[in-house]
C-alpha cells in the first residue's frame, strides 16, 4: 500500500505537537491528545481544582491550512468512533468567561466555535483580531498557544464549580 504524503499543514502541526512546550503540557497533566485524524485534532483539557476536584473538557480543532489560518476550535464530546464524537450544547451555567466563550453564536455560516479572538471562526467577527492582537492568532504562534488558552478557560470553570461546591 502506498504511503500518503503529509501536507505542509500536517507537517507543521505534527512538528508543533512534538515541541517541548506542548509536551510539557502533556507531562504536567494539563492536556492530552485524544486523536489526530487529519484535519482534526481532538484534545482533552484537564484541570485539578483541589483535592479530588478534577474537571476535563474536550475540544476539536480543525487545522486545514495550519498555521495560516489558525485552527477552528469548538467544544466537543469525544467518542472513540469514526466521527470522534459530537458538539455538546452550550453551557447554561458556569464561570462567566467559560460560558461566554462556549456560547452558541454564528449560526451555520462558517462562524462559531469558541468565541475568542484566537479562534478562526471568531477572529473576523466584529474585527476582533484587530481589536485584540494580544489574543489573536497569527502564523508565528504555535498550537501550544491555543492549548494554554483552552486550559485557562477550563481552569476558570473548574474554580467556579469548586467555589459552588464549597
Amino acid at each position: 500500500m502506498a504511503e500518503v504524503e503529509m501536507t505542509a499543514a500536517q507537517k507543521t502541526l505534527v512538528h508543533q505537537l512534538d515541541s517541548v512546550r506542548f509536551l510539557a503540557g502533556i507531562d504536567d497533566g494539563r492536556w492530552e491528545v485524544l486523536a489526530l485524524a487529519w484535519p482534526y485534532l481532538f484534545v482533552r483539557i484537564r484541570v485539578v481544582a483541589g483535592p479530588g476536584a478534577i474537571l476535563t473538557h474536550d475540544f476539536r480543532l480543525e487545522c486545514t491550512g495550519f498555521p495560516d489560518p489558525g485552527p477552528y476550535v469548538e467544544s466537543w464530546t469525544y467518542a472513540d468512533n469514526p466521527q470522534h464524537g459530537t458538539r455538546p450544547a452550550a453551557p447554561k451555567a458556569g464561570a462567566p468567561g467559560f460560558v461566554e466563550a462556549l456560547k452558541d453564536w454564528g449560526g451555520n455560516n462558517g462562524d462559531g466555535g469558541i468565541y475568542r479572538a484566537w479562534n478562526r471562526g471568531a477572529a473576523q467577527h466584529n474585527d476582533w483580531w484587530r481589536k485584540r492582537p494580544d489574543e489573536a492568532w497569527h502564523r508565528n504562534r504555535e498550537i501550544t498557544f491555543i492549548m494554554e488558552q483552552l486550559y485557562a478557560l477550563v481552569s476558570e470553570q473548574a474554580l467556579w464549580l469548586a467555589a459552588r461546591a464549597a
